[in-house]
């Protein structure tokens, strides 16, 4: 349906349960919003306080060194060692991010009325998550000191496309083997819904294999959609929240700012920029083992023990880049807000929409400026209305 009358305005799909965009601006929301915002900043910087200070003791008065000298005694064979110093070490940052963790995204989510799941619901996720991502951590740090150890002069550069390597294919299986752990899937049949998306799809020159409804509601009031995978695995996800309190021009508008990322080939260049990121990165890696080797008890560049630092570094030299990558990143999210506004049937719903998301996730529309430039990889909301609304009452060409 192309038609810009009010009536190809959908009902959400619960008869009409919409809060107003407006509410969005009351004062009162918007105190709330910029609460609960710093508070889950607050205690995320905690909580990277306590880890980077507790790796820094650990390494600096010889714990890391002891800890690998004491699994060496026992244990020869490399992989071996790296995986029993792991042990302890992952199972100690797992217990300050757990505990930290059940403040920001249950209670204080609790507090401030966005989290819908129970206790046991919650800790069961943190197990899954855990097995899940001390899996991959594993994986890449078993990979990380391999490398080290069979190319210490080269080990960065081999380091850099192996995780570049890696990041695209875990974004490939992602929706297929990680996702369903945590979220329902139940594919959407729905004519109306699947043919404006498929249409969008087809605008963007990309192909979906299917629309599916993620059942978001039973663990948060958020909303969101997705448009997620490669080939035979993209399809596009909808949150029921968002079923449930958006009209379809709104949804269609959201999803047409994903498929922009598509048109205009987003992604592949964020990818170019994540590998850029991955040779700074390893590249100031391997300066800094290449002046501490031997120091603290480092027995080379391939020591595990060298971990904590290698952590440290990174935190480090991630901080120093972090400003720039968003910057690109936020341009291309106004380059895909631009074409949403070209592409959806009703581009005025796109302000609307932004409206309702702030609403729903509770949003800061309009934080400081410099933790936007240093911290955001999108614009603020308010600075996304104010660019669609900027677009939207530009005269038409040959108007």
């Amino acid at each position: 349906m192309n038609s810009t009358t009010e009536e190809s305005v959908e009902a959400p799909r619960d008869g009409g349960n919409v809060p107003t965009a407006p509410a969005s601006d009351t004062p009162s929301l918007a105190r709330r919003s910029k609460r609960y915002q710093r508070r889950k900043m607050a205690l995320g910087a905690a909580e990277w306080a306590v880890e980077m200070t507790a790796l820094g003791a650990f390494f600096f008065s010889g714990g890391s060194a002891a800890l690998r000298e004491a699994v060496s005694r026992v244990f020869s064979a490399p992989p071996v060692v790296v995986l029993l110093y792991l042990i302890p070490v992952g199972a100690a940052l797992g217990a300050i991010s757990t505990v930290f963790g059940a403040v920001r995204t249950f209670w204080l989510d609790r507090q401030f009325g966005m989290s819908t799941q129970t206790a046991w619901s919650w800790a069961g996720d943190e197990v899954k998550a855990w097995l899940v991502g001390g899996l991959l951590w594993l994986a890449a740090i078993e990979t990380l000191y391999a490398l080290l150890r069979r190319f210490p002069d080269t080990w960065w550069l081999w380091a850099s496309v192996a995780f570049s390597f890696f990041f695209v294919v875990l974004a490939h299986l992602a929706p297929i083997l990680i996702f369903p752990l945590f979220f329902r899937f139940t594919q959407i049949s729905d004519p109306e819904i699947t043919g404006r998306l498929e249409r969008l799809a087809a605008k963007a020159g990309r192909r979906i294999r299917g629309v599916y409804e993620v059942n978001l509601s039973r663990k948060t009031r958020a909303a969101n959609a997705a448009l997620v995978g490669f080939g035979r695995t993209r399809r596009i996800l909808l949150a029921d929240n968002l079923l449930d309190n958006f009209t379809l021009d709104e949804i269609e508008a959201v999803l047409a700012h994903e498929f922009a990322h598509h048109a205009h080939r987003h992604l592949p260049k964020a990818a170019l920029i994540q590998t850029a990121t991955f040779f700074l990165l390893f590249g100031g890696l391997h300066l800094v083992l290449d002046k501490t080797s031997g120091q603290w008890g480092l027995r080379g560049i391939g020591d595990v023990a060298n971990l904590p630092l290698l952590v440290l570094a990174a935190t480090v030299i991630g901080l120093a880049v972090l400003p720039a990558t968003n910057a690109i990143l936020r341009s291309y999210e106004r380059a895909a807000d631009a074409y949403a506004l070209r592409a959806a049937a009703r581009p005025e719903a796109l302000c609307s929409a932004l409206e309702r998301l702030a609403l729903l996730n509770l949003a800061d529309k309009s934080p400081h400026p410099l933790i936007e430039w240093i911290f955001y990889s999108h614009p603020s909301i308010s600075r996304r209305v104010e660019q669609a609304r900027r677009i939207l009452q530009r005269p038409a060409k040959g108007g």
